[in-house]
């Protein structure tokens, strides 16, 4: 964005912002595949009844028995096609409140000329408030409003829509922005339905807003079912600051529900507790183990800074500690104490379950199975079950396993802390309810310093017959752009290099905000961030992969020559019967575009084999298309089915022999691939990016090229972590390469 230093007085007049508004659309570049956008969207959505309930309408849902494992299942979100799948009208009551910013106009049409831009991403709302807006109150923040109470209440009975007020004899919790965003502006806001991201048009006697909804205030513990625990009264207590301490009562007795005669570490960690008599903070670790897909990898970065702003430590993987034991001295009857050494082991156990594949659920029971045993044997610890199989199966998992403490859908992931208040005094907890996405309030604890994910999108609207993420992940949400790129800002400023867009559907980007947003658009502006290095992005969707998508990736310095585009199937009657909404043709012209701008980029997939009533004929569709496309990876899977789909209830199932046998036969058309692909690179110099140690070979690196393939090569990486590289490629195997630093420039292809 090209700031005009014309803003001089503390309030623009008009003809400032023409000039400004004109100069700023002069200036600006034209992006390939730009449509004039749709202005003021939000005008048709316009809740005009009277005092209506603001942005919360319930569905209802339901437990059913799941026809796969037989145990009693979550139905959260929408569940079939055709059902319910704007976000901002299934989220239930407690959303209480909205943080805005604003940008004031004297004229409509200058309002309306900067939405278009803002639309496609063009400028940053931010910037374009601090140099066109004519709020002199709020135009140096950028125009930030700050929170504003849902609780208002308006009386709407003026005829021109622009001078309504609060409600007579009550007082407005929003009364300190009367003069920033009069009732009139907040009226239309607050009745209007909105999620984060949105951008609405409105009046008042101040002129016309563009009203940005940054993010959303949940109460989270409202939205959870709390389950007291049996508890067990002990007489030792233990002093917790702000009343943590679980049912204290007037006769000194505490009740507790571990059996241990003192309260629970995790009360005393919430609390800010001392051991009695004791100045010594108590040292509570957790352990995270992660399943799945690199969205369940993200969710796990967000839980991890969540239990670390609490005081909650990781445990290293060799901590040991010492305990006291009794030991018969040379078998003579006294016995004697001695101290030994053991493996420590945490004290908060988080699971990130995944439910995409078969037995999901059955390997939840197996890792949870020794953590439980030690919860019944009385030691003082917490467990957690986060993620898609929690959001799954909710309140089940609590009768299968009484030790679970908290179920959490992967909804949650950055409001772990409120549900642990829960659990600290006392409680079991289930939070699966549909809900906005909030903006983190701390900071991920990062896997890696040199490349980061970022979510842009969270859910996924599509209806694939086979999918379970519709119900576990529940609808698209987008994230607003200002909020990505200062979060890819910030990660650049220390010290990342890389950073990968993340969404269970990426394409789908913008198309749940008012007004919309194209994915191009903002893969463009992330892309020119100072600093940044590299950007990558997952998962494409063929159905919505726009042609302009690859486009952005040839003209944006920083992206990579990777995409990521599961097919899944390569004929067109088991696409139909998946739900997949793209025939094998448009998958192949979207191949086609890229090898025309790319033509050395990197293409992978996933790919689903032994779909119910896949013959052997469709089978050979699909290795004809691999044959065709020759993708540097897939990942293959047999058809297994999920809780909830449609497919799992069909009565056209493959035998397991024929699932296996045709994926045998697909990894090794798959392996055959992986080799030519990486063979091509012999003798080149290309870029790596180094990430970590060579764990089999320590006296190596390891890094990764533009299109992802993994390089080793001798180095020390605790002087080359995060540095650029040229290597010249010397040894091609089938799924990774080896060579030599050089001076020599990066081979052009």
């Amino acid at each position: 964005i090209t700031v005009m230093p014309i803003l001089i007085s503390p309030a623009p007049t008009m003809m400032h912002h023409a000039l400004a508004i004109t100069l700023l659309l002069a200036s600006s570049p034209i992006i390939h595949g730009f449509q004039h956008p749709i202005s003021c969207q939000h005008q048709q959505r316009h809740i005009t009844t009277r005092h209506a309930p603001l942005h919360s309408t319930t569905e209802s849902t339901e437990v059913i028995t799941s026809p796969i494992t037989g145990s009693e299942t979550n139905v959260k979100y929408p569940t079939s096609r055709g059902s319910q799948v704007d976000s901002r009208l299934i989220i239930s009551d407690p959303l209480l409140a909205l943080r805005l910013s604003h940008i004031l106009f004297a004229s409509e049409e200058l309002a309306t000329q900067t939405l278009e831009k803002l639309t496609k991403s063009e400028w940053n709302f931010e910037e374009m408030a601090k140099a066109v807006s004519n709020c002199g109150e709020t135009r140096e923040e950028g125009g930030s409003v700050g929170w504003v109470n849902l609780s208002e209440e308006f009386d709407d009975d003026d005829a021109d829509g622009i001078s309504a007020v609060v409600v007579e004899g009550e007082e407005s919790p929003n009364e300190h922005l009367n003069l920033i965003l009069p009732p009139a502006a907040r009226e239309q806001i607050l009745s209007t339905p909105t999620k984060p991201g949105d951008i609405l048009q409105v009046k008042s006697f101040r002129g016309v807003h563009l009203v940005q909804v940054v993010d959303v205030m949940i109460d989270v513990r409202k939205m959870s079912t709390v389950k007291p625990r049996k508890k067990k009264k002990t007489t030792t207590a233990m002093i917790i600051q702000n009343e943590m301490e679980l049912g204290s009562d007037a006769t000194g007795t505490t009740e507790r529900r571990d059996g241990h005669g003192q309260g629970t570490k995790l009360a005393g960690v919430l609390g800010g507790a001392l051991v009695e008599g004791n100045a010594q903070q108590l040292d509570l670790t957790y352990k995270i183990e992660t399943m799945g897909c690199q969205m369940n990898r993200a969710d796990s970065e967000r839980i991890e800074g969540q239990l670390m702003s609490l005081g909650i430590r990781p445990l290293l993987e060799d901590e040991m500690k010492e305990i006291e034991v009794q030991s018969n001295n040379g078998g003579l009857m006294q016995e004697t104490k001695r101290i030994k050494q053991v493996k420590k082991k945490p004290d908060v156990i988080v699971l990130n379950t995944c439910s995409i594949r078969d037995h999901a659920e059955q390997k939840v029971y197996s890792y949870l199975g020794p953590h439980a045993k030690r919860k019944r044997d009385g030691e003082d610890i917490t467990i957690i079950v986060a993620g898609c199989v929690a959001q799954q199966e909710g309140q089940s998992l609590l009768r299968r396993i009484p030790e679970i403490d908290l179920v959490m859908g992967p909804q949650y992931a950055n409001r772990i802390s409120d549900l642990l208040e829960d659990v600290a005094n006392g409680n079991q907890v289930v939070a699966t309810e549909a809900s906005h996405i909030m903006e983190d309030s701390t900071k991920p604890r990062r896997q890696s310093s040199v490349a980061a994910w970022v979510n842009i999108i969270y859910g996924c609207n599509e209806r694939c017959t086979y999918c379970i993420v519709p119900t576990t992940r529940g609808v698209e949400q987008s994230r607003p752009v200002e909020s990505i790129i200062d979060e890819v800002k910030e990660l650049v400023s220390q010290g990342f290099k890389e950073v990968t867009l993340l969404g269970q559907n990426i394409d789908a980007y913008g198309r749940d905000m008012l007004p919309k947003r194209k994915f191009s658009d903002l893969l463009r502006i992330v892309g020119d961030t100072p600093g940044l290095k590299r950007l990558r992005f997952v998962t494409s969707h063929p159905r919505y992969m726009s042609l302009g998508v690859v486009d952005a990736v040839s003209e944006t310095q920083a992206a990579c020559e990777y995409f990521h585009i599961p097919f899944q199937s390569g004929s067109n009657a088991i696409l139909k019967a998946m739900g997949r909404g793209h025939t094998r043709e448009k998958f192949l012209q979207i191949v086609d575009r890229i090898r025309d701008r790319l033509p050395d980029a990197a293409i992978t997939a996933d790919v689903i084999v032994g779909f119910p009533g896949e013959t052997e004929q469709d089978f050979l569709d699909t290795l004809d298309i691999m044959e065709t496309v020759k993708f540097d990876t897939v990942n293959t899977a047999a058809y297994s089915p999920r809780p909830n789909t449609p497919a799992a209830t069909w009565e056209n199932q493959l035998s397991e022999e024929i699932k296996q046998d045709r994926l045998y036969r697909i990894n090794e058309m798959n392996a055959k691939h992986a080799e030519e692909r990486r063979a091509r690179m012999m003798d080149r110099v290309v870029e790596v990016l180094i990430e970590e140690r060579n764990v089999k070979k320590p006296t190596q690196v390891m890094g990764r090229t533009t299109h992802g393939y993994i390089v080793y090569f001798d180095g020390d990486i605790d002087e080359m972590r995060g540095k650029l590289v040229n290597v010249k490629i010397d040894k091609c195997q089938r799924y990774y390469l080896a060579g030599k630093m050089t001076e020599e420039e990066v081979t052009k292809v």
